[in-house]
């Protein structure tokens, strides 16, 4: 069956998508998908447009007109072609069989990680480092590149699970210095991180260890490393050039990140909601840990995950003590 439309206003298209839906059939899952990954991406478009000030002068009710149409048909054209990755993690909730595999996660998951930037594109972006995070995720570092030289990202961590097991004794071990829960210290660092694939590494391919996107300021006295950082400045995302603390390893991480929080002024009314999660990541959002606006909730999100959850039930099983 042949449901793809040339233009997001050929309904004859949409006809025959709903007879392959009566019948059941794959091709009609992947269209579905894919119109869905369509609306998502005119979402996106949309929410980028309206950070961008209306031209008072020259703009008119036409311009919004065919810009709407034109964004709708671009969102169409991105679906049908590699999309954005969405589609399949739809097709694949729906009992479809996607046409490439993005491993079994959740869309909560999937929402929770990052996705390779096209080399294309990292090219033509200052030449090296380039972030592209999921909508919807704060993500502090930016993708990696092959540059001699240049800092790239990569992790010691080939899942997600793998990432969970290895990073929750240490979490346990500063959730008790801290008094949160390690449910939250575990979810920020799998967000901060993209699940322990993306971390900072120095131009000789070591890795930084960076769980918390702490950066380097002057009370810094230690390792750093040099890479562009998305921020939010007065609402809109922008690319930067940042330095970041670097570790010797996942403990020393955690380590500093406790001290972090627990010399600074600032996070002390966080630390006052310590026995809440939720109200423990959004103090640390309303004290400017991060300028995402929306971090808190995808910190919380994170933390309710299916593969979080999961896994930090199988370990408690294991009933393994903490790190001292």
């Amino acid at each position: 069956m042949q449901a793809d439309a040339a233009i997001y206003t050929d309904f004859s298209a949409l006809t025959h998508l709903k007879k392959g839906a009566r019948e059941q059939s794959p091709e009609a899952i992947r269209q579905v998908a894919k119109q869905f990954e369509s609306l998502f991406v005119q979402m996106m478009l949309k929410s980028m447009r309206d950070t961008v000030p209306e031209n008072e002068l020259f703009g008119s009710k036409a311009e919004n007109m065919y810009r709407d149409m034109y964004d709708k048909q671009l969102g169409m054209n991105i679906s049908q072609g590699k999309g954005i990755g969405l589609a399949n993690v739809i097709e694949r909730q729906l009992g479809g069989t996607p046409e490439s595999d993005v491993s079994n996660r959740s869309l909560d998951d999937y929402l929770a990680t990052p996705f390779p930037v096209d080399p294309r594109v990292r090219n033509n972006v200052d030449a090296s480092n380039v972030q592209l995070g999921r909508i919807g995720r704060h993500a502090s570092f930016a993708t990696s590149t092959d540059s001699v030289g240049e800092p790239s990202l990569a992790g010691a961590w080939g899942d997600a699970e793998a990432f969970v097991k290895d990073v929750w004794p240490h979490a346990l071990r500063a959730a008790d210095t801290l008094g949160v829960d390690a449910e939250v210290l575990m979810a920020q660092s799998a967000l901060e991180t993209g699940w322990g694939k993306y971390l900072p590494l120095h131009a000789d391919g070591s890795n930084s260890f960076n769980l918390f996107g702490i950066k380097a300021d002057n009370r810094w006295q230690g390792e750093r490393v040099e890479i562009t950082t998305r921020e939010y400045r007065h609402g809109v995302m922008q690319h930067e050039k940042a330095q970041f603390r670097s570790y010797d390893s996942v403990g020393e991480a955690f380590d500093d990140y406790v001290d972090f929080i627990m010399t600074s002024p600032r996070y002390q009314k966080a630390l006052e909601h310590a026995y809440d999660a939720e109200a423990y990541a959004r103090e640390l959002q309303q004290a400017g840990y991060a300028t995402d606006p929306d971090y808190a909730r995808k910190i919380n999100r994170v933390r309710g995950s299916e593969v979080l959850q999961n896994k930090v039930s199988e370990l408690k099983n294991l009933n393994q003590p903490p790190l001292t």
